[in-house]
């Protein structure tokens, strides 16, 4: 009988470790820079965000052609009181011709491409881009209230989704 206990209690020893330590052995819950974590924050083929003050900038994504002409796409957010333009824009240091857009408090304005599907609107323009598609180039936009916004875009090639966004000339 005493071994039958035993026997027993050692099996519900080894289950009760078991149980403790699998969620451990499971990395399920690495901390606060866990990658699971700070997916949403990674630049991906969905495009850079990135938050000026009171700005939003959302999907900045680089659509290259083979050929090296390249367009940045990207929507601008103000959530702020007062408009605020885009001034200057760069990638990897070359200065682009840069419309002069006011984007008004509680509105928004898109580059690259058309909202709700209309025409391109506010064409931000290099050519050419050194920087080769599945790559990254450093992106600097300069907006006269908010100031300058420095980060990295991924470099698309112009095909499937993002076939036609840059424009021929």
């Amino acid at each position: 009988m005493i071994a039958v206990r035993e026997r027993l209690a050692r099996r519900l020893a080894l289950v009760a470790t078991v149980i403790a330590v699998t969620p451990m052995l499971a990395g399920c819950w690495q901390g606060f820079g866990a990658g699971t974590t700070a997916q949403s924050s990674m630049n991906s083929g969905n495009g850079t965000q990135e938050i000026l003050g009171s700005l939003r900038i959302e999907n900045a994504t680089i659509v290259r052609t083979e050929a090296g002409r390249a367009s940045l796409v990207m929507a601008v957010f103000n959530q702020g009181d007062v408009p605020d333009t885009l001034s200057a824009v760069s990638i990897d240091g070359q200065a682009l011709t840069t419309p002069p857009v006011t984007i008004e408090p509680g509105s928004f304005a898109t580059f690259g491409y058309g909202a709700e599907g209309g025409p391109v609107e506010n064409a931000l323009i290099v050519d050419p881009l050194a920087t080769p598609a599945g790559s990254y180039s450093t992106v600097s936009l300069t907006f006269t209230t908010n100031g300058m916004a420095d980060f990295t875009s991924l470099v698309v090639p112009d095909v499937g989704y993002y076939a036609g966004y840059v424009p021929a000339s």
